[in-house]
């Protein structure tokens, strides 16, 4: 479980084809929390299972066929940069919101607006997936949380803060990029025992 505060921007090293799975190599800037076999870790939003580990600023992972399918993961390439987020523990503050690593879809950057400090994206994301969101509610973006406003049935707009646009690689977004995208757990969960309730 992770909660959409990033901890590290990483740079993608190398890519390789491993037996079923693409394999990503990351460095990090800052040391890995507690470096350890099969922990997960949040690349872009997705959750990913750690496989190895260089030191402590530098880890390879496993990347699905399922999750290349599901997120822009698949379009990643060496020289890239990604948000990082190691899990949460529970003696923290929760500062952003409840977030799995579960990308729901890849949305795409349909606009931006800078001027100043002033920073706004518009995301559209296909139409089955505006009944997760309302209007200031949390959406996750490529692992980043964020609140949503001027919410419509295929997208919505966020405001970035000058320290989340410093901190992420939210400020390397451009129009016509895909982003990955995570719903509200908890409308979920609603919605499924709304239908349950009805059947």
């Amino acid at each position: 479980m992770f909660s959409g505060i990033i901890y590290d921007i990483g740079r993608v090293k190398a890519i390789r084809q491993g037996n079923g799975v693409k394999v990503i190599t990351i460095a990090l800037s800052r040391e890995i929390l507690k470096p350890e076999k099969g922990m997960s870790i949040a690349v872009n939003g997705a959750c990913l299972t750690a496989v190895s580990f260089r030191g402590v600023k530098e880890f390879s992972a496993d990347v699905t066929e399922e999750t290349m399918k599901k997120t822009v993961l698949k379009e990643i390439k060496p020289g890239d940069e990604v948000n990082i987020e190691f899990p949460m523990t529970l003696d923290k503050f929760l500062s952003g919101h409840l977030v799995q690593g579960h990308v729901d879809c890849a949305g795409k950057v349909s606009g931006v607006e800078k001027t100043g400090d002033k920073f706004i994206l518009k995301i559209s994301h296909p139409k089955e997936f505006g009944k997760y969101i309302i209007e200031k509610g949390s959406v996750t973006v490529s692992g980043i949380s964020l609140t949503a406003y001027n919410v419509k049935n295929n997208g919505f707009e966020i405001s970035i803060i000058p320290e989340t646009y410093k901190s992420t690689i939210v400020k390397n977004l451009k129009r016509g990029d895909e982003v990955n995208l995570e719903f509200d757990l908890i409308g979920k969960y609603v919605e499924k025992f709304l239908a349950a309730r009805i059947l």
